[in-house]
Parts: C-alpha cells; sequence; structure tokens
C-alpha cells in the first residue's frame, strides 16, 4: 500500500470545512459514476481511499491519498498535480510526496477517561 500526501500552508480556516465538503461530495459523486465531478473518473479507479488532515490554528492542511500499489500513487499523484484547488480555503500546495506504508497497525490501547 502506498500514500500520497500533499501539505498545503495559507488556507482559510474559516473555509477548511467548505473545501472539506467539496472534496467529500466530488469522491461521493465518482463512487456513483456521475460524469458531473470536476475529479476525473481515473481518480477513483487508482485510489482506495482519502484522508483530510487539518490544522485549523495554523491554516495547514494534509490530504493522504491511499493507493494499493507505486504506478497508482504516481499516477493519483499526476492526476491531482493537474488540479487547483477550488478556492483559497486550500492555500497553497507546499509538498507531495509518496510513500510506501511500511506498517499499519492498531495498538488496541485506550486511555481509561
Amino acid at each position: 500500500m502506498y500514500v500520497r500526501i500533499a501539505r498545503f500552508e495559507g488556507g482559510d480556516p474559516e473555509e477548511i470545512d467548505a473545501e472539506g465538503a467539496l472534496m467529500r461530495d466530488g469522491i461521493e459523486a465518482l463512487r456513483r459514476g456521475d460524469a458531473t465531478t470536476e475529479l476525473p473518473a481515473r481518480l477513483a479507479q487508482v485510489t482506495s481511499r482519502v484522508e483530510m488532515l487539518v490544522d485549523r490554528h495554523n491554516g495547514a492542511i494534509a490530504v493522504c491519498v491511499y493507493c494499493d500499489t507505486a504506478a497508482d500513487a504516481r499516477e493519483a499523484d499526476a492526476i491531482l498535480a493537474e488540479m487547483s484547488p477550488a478556492n483559497k480555503g486550500w492555500g497553497r500546495r507546499v509538498s507531495s510526496d509518496i510513500y510506501e506504508i511500511a506498517m499499519d497497525v492498531s495498538t488496541g490501547v485506550r486511555s481509561a477517561e
């Protein structure tokens, strides 16, 4: 499994939720086969999961796109690099990297609060 992580800084904290909703709606449209979404259909074919991590205080976002193979991760990276954020809620992209997931383990440990 591989993950492409793109980091954005300088986003508008008040628009972060709107950006997340746009992303979620676009992904849902892809899942339904709806051609009206701005996301390319091929993106749904090469990815298995998307996470959006938010640091509202600093206006930073990290988007993690999971893929089964390194080739799929490179293709997802190329697709996403061609796209521009819908509005200033994202800020500017400061990095985009691909990692192999070497470990994904649940600890099963939780605090007793």
